[in-house]
């Protein structure tokens, strides 16, 4: 089996499926002026689960359980593929359009972990776009479609670790292909890199707190002096 095109038949398949149910629903009554990201990954689940059932390579398929804003995704779905079956992970984003240079976490690299210790290696992110309108919001296009799909393995390899142990990636910055292999040695070496940041950042405060323990001491016992100088009334 030729993994590269086992992965972009997953991907297209999955991707084609959102499209189809974006260009049925393009304007959703859901308020876009506070975050709607919730709202309308709640409904894609919804959605996808429903039409996974009319295509015969999609098995399985299974939205997060309500309210578990922890689960590691938002649908998980079996990809039938010749006489094999693989457990993919989708993981929605929904993007306001006027937001495509921020960089939101998308998950701790301890669900990949999970995941291929399991047999596992598929996480799927979808990204769809929105702007808000008078009665709702409405599905955009950006570069020709609704939908921005990449695998994890294929992050761009700007993506870093934060220290709250998410990981980010700029929303414009756009995938590339690579091996399994070399995305785990990649990701080896981000974590590595953010763990070293950290390291540095650390000793730097520490110096700092050991000045300011000094420097606080200081100026207690001038205070202290002072309140020794008061006489009683």
């Amino acid at each position: 089996m030729d993994i590269k095109i086992f992965e972009n038949t997953i991907k297209e398949t999955i991707s084609n499926t959102i499209i189809s149910i974006i260009e049925e629903n393009q304007r959703l009554n859901i308020s876009a002026k506070s975050r709607a990201g919730a709202e309308i990954s709640d409904f894609l689940e919804n959605k996808f689960v429903e039409l996974s059932k009319l295509n015969q390579d999609l098995r399985e398929a299974e939205k997060s359980p309500k309210g578990a804003t922890k689960n590691p995704w938002d649908v998980k779905v079996c990809f039938k593929y010749n006489n094999h079956l693989e457990e993919i992970w989708i993981d929605f984003k929904a993007i306001k359009i006027v937001q495509l240079g921020s960089n939101p976490d998308i998950g701790t690299p301890n669900k990949i972990f999970d995941f291929i210790q399991n047999g596992g290696f598929y996480l799927l992110y979808i990204y769809v776009f929105y702007k808000e309108i008078d009665d709702g919001l409405e599905f955009c296009k950006v570069k020709d479609s609704f939908v921005k799909a990449y695998f994890l393995k294929d992050i761009h390899y700007s993506f870093r670790r934060n220290p709250k142990n998410q990981l980010q990636v700029c929303i414009s910055k756009e995938p590339e292909y690579r091996t399994r292999e070399e995305f785990i040695d990649l990701l080896f070496i981000k974590l590595k890199e953010s763990y070293f940041r950290q390291i540095k950042i650390g000793e730097k405060e520490l110096l700092n707190l050991n000045k300011k323990q000094i420097k606080m001491k200081e100026f207690n016992k001038q205070k202290e002096k002072l309140l020794s100088n008061i006489k009683k009334n």
